[in-house]
């Protein structure tokens, strides 16, 4: 099979995300680069799968723009094409590809495909690549941010790096406990699930830092896969294949401001590493949740 034939193979997976209002775009600051129109469902492009613009890389000792001339991040038959350069004996730098623009109250999807280069010093070990949102402050790997892990058998995990934290949430009834509402967070002053069985509210727990494990395995490995992120205010879900595996709530970042404080994480540029393994990109795209 052509490498071609290799990529397109399998029928696209349809994701079953809740469903939310649309709006007419992601939420930018004004001064950044401007997006494409979206389309009709709402949702709009971050690549246009030919270049980086509204983009950059960045690696962990190069540097920024070092990777793309490197050949660590190209564009082909209208994908996106990372480290599918030559694989040699030379340890590989870890590192991501950014937006330039920063988002909030957004609903990420995009959809990926695992290729067969591994480079070291991760030869023998699990496929690895991530969504990364909520990227903020200075650029470094790994930078204040949240991670979507995208890895073989683990793909829905959050990271949260550089001392950002968060609480992780059971989401048996919707994302959150209580009833949900038409996009499967609570309601406006809808009734906790303990007011409604009485008795003591619990006490809430504190943001960690860390791994938080998904707790389903939807992916396919030799096939394409989509993933979503719905981030709204403090809050997110990681969806796989169309199954909430991950919600986390109270994000929030150390505060610049005031050290050893810390503020909500509820807006920041988005991010795909680039993670010693080939990997395919055929959608990248957002939805705005405002």
């Amino acid at each position: 099979m052509n490498r071609r034939d290799f990529l397109r193979a399998g029928l696209p997976l349809a994701a079953v995300p809740l469903v939310l209002s649309s709006r007419s775009r992601a939420q930018t600051p004004a001064s950044d680069l401007a997006l494409p129109a979206p389309g009709a469902d709402g949702w709009v492009s971050l690549m246009n799968f030919r270049d980086l613009s509204g983009w950059y890389t960045m690696l962990q000792r190069s540097g920024r723009g070092v990777a793309e001339q490197r050949g660590m991040v190209t564009f082909e038959d209208g994908m996106l094409h990372i480290l599918g350069n030559e694989v040699t004996d030379q340890p590989a730098e870890s590192g991501y590809i950014a937006t330039l623009n920063e988002f909030e109250n957004v609903h990420i999807r995009v959809e990926y495909k695992w290729g067969v280069k591994r480079f070291p010093p991760r030869t023998e070990t699990k496929r690895d690549n991530g969504i990364l949102y909520g990227l903020v402050g200075e650029d470094k790997v790994w930078p204040e941010m949240v991670e979507c892990q995208i890895e073989e058998g683990d793909v829905g995990d959050a990271f949260l790096t550089a001392g950002t934290r968060c609480v992780q949430n059971s989401h048996g009834n919707g994302l959150f406990a209580g009833a949900p509402g038409y996009n499967g967070w609570p309601r406006p002053g809808a009734t906790p699930a303990f007011g409604r069985r009485g008795g003591t509210p619990p006490t809430p727990p504190e943001p960690t830092s860390a791994r938080k494990i998904k707790d389903g395995n939807f992916e396919n490995l030799h096939d394409w896969n989509t993933v979503e992120v719905m981030w709204q205010g403090d809050r997110a879900a990681h969806l796989v294949n169309g199954r909430v595996v991950n919600v986390l709530s109270r994000l929030q970042q150390p505060d610049p401001q005031h050290p050893g404080q810390f503020i909500p994480l509820t807006k920041g540029k988005i991010a795909i590493e680039l993670e010693f393994a080939e990997i395919w990109y055929r959608r990248v795209e957002v939805r705005s949740l405002a």
